[in-house]
């Protein structure tokens, strides 16, 4: 029998490594285990081989010490190894175990904060080194200063003796819960967390190993299986760790170690394969990226190897093709909280899809769309796979039914199962407006294309743009830094890729020249354990740089402009047509019209250009982006600089606006022809076809959702502003909502059609409108830019849209139902105290909340009541107060950009105190779970309550009717927030949290930028002006006419214990690093 077909077959009896260990060296004790190079520093000397019976000898030996030092352990205290890649990793491993201990192997890259943070959560009191102390371990010790340090023998003494067997008498029943070994994640945003595997974990994790391939695929275990290995990955992460014990032992692999002393490179993997051979190498990316380049290098390795394989990170296209087209070369995936999960080589994937995997389908994956052909992996617990789920038997995370990696993927276009990596969710740069990019594909092309460079970052977390540190090799002729001409060029030499990166990349993410900062030598970017850069580390050290970038790129006036006469608008006006058309590539399009800038296609992006445009070329620094949001027609804008100019800035123009739309809409309404009268002794059709607008939305979802549910609707027509009527975005939502997206795809069912309201007939086809008037009874009119920045202006559109439904509606004696907002009649007009009632109000400009989005809800309720009046139809407002997130299955999170969530994160990871109150909005709380406020929504559409009336649209308030407090929910959110985090939250004033929001926030903003942990600093103004800074605040609203309509709202619960418990615990899983 082989070795490795030894080893396969004691799979099936008792499975912990101690035990394994000892029945090979029994059984074939010449067996080989790993070799390691004689030296530290050189292969020159050759390699030791260690076999099985030699292993199991040095386990016992070290067993036989540690109990000598310190006694039996208990099976929990923790033992902390600092040393090089030798035979003592694995061996000391295996000792612990059986003396009742568990060894934890930091890595020496970790900042001492990092450190601490580590040894104090586990309590680790001892350190073992070598002799002489390594240089990290004298680091940890002068951060950590450990109560006890030991030093453990040396390699050796440990091989030149024969040392007794030291008995390990527990089985796995006995032991499956006992500490295997402690490993620790990346730190990538944050501090790193330790991970206690269990010895069940482990036990799980070779059984997948062991699992054989479905449907005649070749698995990578099975490609490592008996082979030689080459093994570069350092010995203090999980994927090197991993190697060394639960890849290697159960399955006869060979290790082959890398110099103790040096660093690996593709140079010195060729230098060790002229001194043994080996079948496969597994490689960090960057020792991929350097054979790729060195063609002498990659023939080597090809005449020399079977298989790269490479994990730890992303390696750029086109350096792969060039490996690939001599050798194989395979990509894995692995993670510290899930091990490596078998993976297979699919017999359909041709040597160009090196990036792909596909994973074993006794690892329960699924992947998740979060974007645009984007998905997140995500391992999801089932009871028929629990003999292969190891993640599930890792403390802390036994309890839960799915673990988020927060890796993203993107799916092979002709092989279903295989996947290809993208990006960490962690990566994804968020800017100001809620654009999102992927940086990876930006930075690898840049960095590959310029050798001068050794890593590029891109970054634009709240800011309106994207921006690019780029880090120059260090050589002797730089190693104290460039200078600013040297910057410079090494910019202008950099910029022709960085031009090729901006042409396949979106609008909203490309980068401007200057927006290019070189980094310093003195501050270098941090590389994880695996030479992969810390994106979070790296960017603490250049916050300062980077709000200078910013702040120089906004605020840079152009003194090679002559500047313009700033009042003659004549001139004003054509110097903003030429940098429009400059900036957006415009046609020669009459820019005088009435039509806004946003309306002919202008993103954010172009919108901040245009911006940094007019404060150059006027010589205006106080020109904001909010003027051009507010002013989006080139008369406006011309009108609102002269102001600013001659002082007179009205800040507030909307206001004046709102009378002279509101006219000129219900003008529109009053020119489409009346309908003939029907008779109203119609009887209701046994199934009624539904149009939903905003179908993608989280209520839009959760409305159509219902109505899939509903008995006696028929057909869902969805229309929505996507290229495919959002099919796309709506399977994305349902999936992350955990609701049944099969039914998607039903066409008897529901349709997806792409619509611009705003223009005639719907911008449909006429055989589409036909089908439409003829076919639909219900209306739900649901869809509205959410952009709190815009003008009144800039929901032209909208109102144009809601018009243009009048207009079917009317023709078909359609019923429809407006999703208007609270924001509509809280505004500071509003006396305090007083009940919003359940009427359309009174035109006045003070009734809405002072912001376009408000004003716009306003305006349309008051032509809904127009509509009816003047066509009689049968229109209803639905006003919404505060929606929540879901209740009724996982999935669905509320909002983290929302005001609730962003409170309760920032108060529970950055500034340890929750604020006593909400303000007077909130004394009562009467949030309602957006999954059972979508069956409200279809109670109003299609239920038995009555819309119409003959006078007005008929107005529903909508909110809880079983109010609590946030007095009540408080101990809930503390109580989670303790069980999750292992820390206390206190209460505290809403004077004392804005002061420590407030603190948090200088500087530049949360900690250099950390938004994802301190939300609440986006929201700063919104909690300082709008929830504790109101004079006056509304009463509850008055809800008397929803609640006879709607069943489903007079049956909703109030806000308990259960439902905040999933919300913040949700919002924390989501938050934490």
């Amino acid at each position: 029998m082989a070795p490795h077909d030894a080893h396969m077959a004691r799979l099936k009896g008792d499975n912990l490594l101690p035990h394994i260990v000892d029945r090979v060296a029994r059984e074939q004790p010449g067996a080989e285990f790993g070799l390691w190079p004689i030296h530290p520093t050189s292969y020159e000397p050759g390699f030791y081989t260690v076999t099985y019976g030699k292993l199991a000898s040095v386990v016992n030996g070290l067993a036989w010490w540690l109990v000598e030092q310190l006694g039996p352990g208990s099976g929990e205290e923790v033992l902390t190894y600092v040393g090089p890649n030798d035979v003592r990793i694995s061996a000391l491993l295996l000792a612990a175990i059986k003396t009742g201990y568990v060894v934890f192997f930091t890595s020496p890259r970790n900042s001492p904060d990092a450190q601490r943070s580590l040894f104090s959560t586990l309590k680790c009191k001892i350190l073992i080194t070598i002799d002489p102390t390594p240089t990290a371990a004298l680091a940890i010790m002068e951060a950590v200063k450990p109560p006890r340090q030991l030093v453990i023998p040396s390699v050796d003494e440990l091989l030149s003796k024969s040392f007794p067997h030291y008995i390990y008498a527990k089985t796995f029943e006995k032991a499956r819960l006992d500490p295997f070994m402690i490993i620790h994640t990346s730190g990538s945003t944050g501090l790193p967390r330790p991970l206690v595997w269990t010895q069940e974990a482990g036990v799980r994790h070779q059984i997948s190993s062991s699992r054989d391939p479905p449907d005649g695929s070749l698995s990578v275990d099975r490609v490592y299986l008996g082979k030689r290995i080459m093994v570069t990955l350092p010995h203090f992460h999980g994927a090197g760790l991993f190697q060394y014990g639960l890849g290697a032992i159960p399955f006869g692999n060979v290790n082959i170690g890398p110099l103790a002393g040096a660093i690996m490179t593709g140079q010195a993997l060729v230098d060790a394969l002229h001194h043994t051979p080996a079948d496969v190498a597994m490689v960090v990316p960057s020792v991929v990226a350097e054979i790729a380049q060195d063609p002498e290098l990659l023939d080597y390795c090809a005449r020399h190897l079977k298989m790269i394989i490479y994990m730890g990170g992303d390696l750029p296209q086109a350096l792969g093709d060039r490996v690939a087209a001599k050798m194989k070369l395979r990509c894995q995936w692995g993670a510290s909280e899930v091990g490596i999960p078998p993976q297979l080589l699919d017999h359909k994937l041709g040597p160009q899809d090196w990036r792909y995997i596909r994973f074993h389908p006794c690892v329960g994956v699924v992947f998740e769309k979060v974007g645009d052909g984007i998905y997140e992996l995500v391992f999801r617990r089932s009871e028929s796979l629990a003999d292969t789920q190891a993640l599930f038997a890792i403390r802390g995370q036994e309890h839960l039914e799915e673990y988020r990696t927060r890796d993203l993927f993107e799916q092979h276009p002709t092989v279903p199962d295989a996947w290809c990596w993208r990006a960490r969710a962690d990566d994804i740069v968020v800017f100001l407006n809620g654009e999102k990019t992927n940086p990876i594909p930006m930075e690898q092309h840049v960095l590959a294309s310029n050798p001068e460079l050794s890593g590029v970052l891109v970054v634009g977390n709240q800011r309106f743009q994207a921006g690019l540190l780029i880090e120059p090799v260090v050589t002797s002729d730089n190693h104290t830094g460039l200078t600013t001409a040297e910057q410079a060029a090494l910019i202008e030499r950099v910029w022709p890729s960085v031009e090729e990166a901006n042409r396949t990349t979106a609008a909203h993410a490309r980068v401007e020249k200057s927006l290019i900062l070189v980094t310093t030598p003195d501050r270098p970017l941090i590389r994880t354990g695996k030479a992969t850069i810390q994106r979070y580390g790296s960017l603490i050290q250049y916050t300062a740089d980077i709000e200078k970038l910013y702040a120089n790129a906004d605020m840079a006036l152009d003194d090679e402009v002559a500047p313009l006469d700033t009042t003659d608008p004549k001139a004003i006006g054509a110097f903003i047509r030429d940098s429009i058309k400059s900036i957006t590539g415009w046609p020669n399009l009459d820019l005088d019209s009435d039509s806004t800038f946003f309306e002919r296609g202008m993103d954010s992006l172009q919108a901040l250009q245009l911006t940094r445009a007019l404060r150059r070329g006027l010589h205006h620094p106080d020109i904001a982006l909010s003027t051009v949001y507010r002013n989006p027609t080139v008369s406006q804008l011309t009108a609102a600089i002269i102001a600013l100019n001659q002082g007179t800035d009205n800040n507030d123009t909307d206001a004046d606006l709102m009378e002279p739309l509101l006219a000129t809409y219900r003008e529109l309404i009053r020119q489409i022809p009346k309908p003939e009268r029907m008779s109203t002794a119609q009887s209701k059709p046994a199934t009624q076809d539904v149009i939903l607008t905003g179908s993608t939305g989280s209520l839009g979802t959760h409305i159509l959702h219902a109505l899939l549910n509903r008995p006696g609707i028929g057909h869902i027509f969805c229309l929505n502003r996507g290229g495919d009527g959002g099919r796309a975005a709506q399977r994305a939502r349902f999936i992350e909502a955990s609701l049944p997206a099969d039914v998607l795809d039903d066409g008897d069912r529901v349709s997806f059609i792409h619509t611009d309201l705003s223009r005639p007939l719907l911008g449909l086809d006429k055989e589409t409108y036909e089908t439409l008037r003829t076919r639909v009874r219900v209306v739900v009119h649901n869809g509205w830019t959410v952009n709190f920045n815009l003008g009144l202006v800039a929901f032209r559109p909208a109102l144009a849209g809601l018009v243009n439904l009048f207009t079917l509606a009317s023709a078909a004696g359609m019923r429809m139902v407006f999703v208007s907002s609270i924001s509509a009649v809280t505004g500071p007009g509003r006396p305090a105290g007083e009940a919003p009632p359940e009427e359309v109000l009174e035109f006045a400009c003070d009734t809405p909340m002072v912001s376009g989005y408000a004003r716009s809800k306003f305006l349309s309720e008051l032509l809904c009541d127009a509509a009816v009046g003047w066509l009689g139809v049968d229109v209803a407002v639905a006003r919404m107060g505060q929606i929540a997130g879901t209740v009724l299955r996982a999935g669905g999170v509320w909002n983290m950009d929302e005001w609730l969530p962003s409170l309760v994160v920032s108060s529970v990871l950055r500034l340890g105190g929750l604020p006593g109150n909400l303000g007077g909005q909130f004394t009562e709380v009467d949030w309602m779970p957006v999954d059972l406020l979508g069956e409200v929504m279809v109670d109003l559409a299609v239920g038995d309550g009555g819309i119409g009336r003959d006078d007005g649209a008929k107005v529903f308030n909508i909110r809880n009717s079983r109010t609590t407090t946030w007095k009540e929910l408080l101990p809930v959110v503390a109580d989670v927030a303790r069980r999750r985090l292992g820390r206390e939250s206190e209460v505290v004033s809403s004077e004392v949290w804005l002061a420590r929001l407030k603190e948090s926030d200088e500087g530049g903003g949360a900690d250099a930028g950390n938004v994802h942990e301190n939300p609440a600093v986006k929201l700063l103004n919104f909690y300082c002006d709008s929830l504790w800074g109101r004079e006056k605040t509304p009463g509850l609203m008055a809800i008397e006419q929803a609640l006879v309509a709607s069943p489903s709202l007079r049956d909703m619960p109030p806000v308990g214990s259960d439902w905040m418990s999933k919300w913040v615990g949700e919002w924390i899983e989501k938050a934490s690093p």
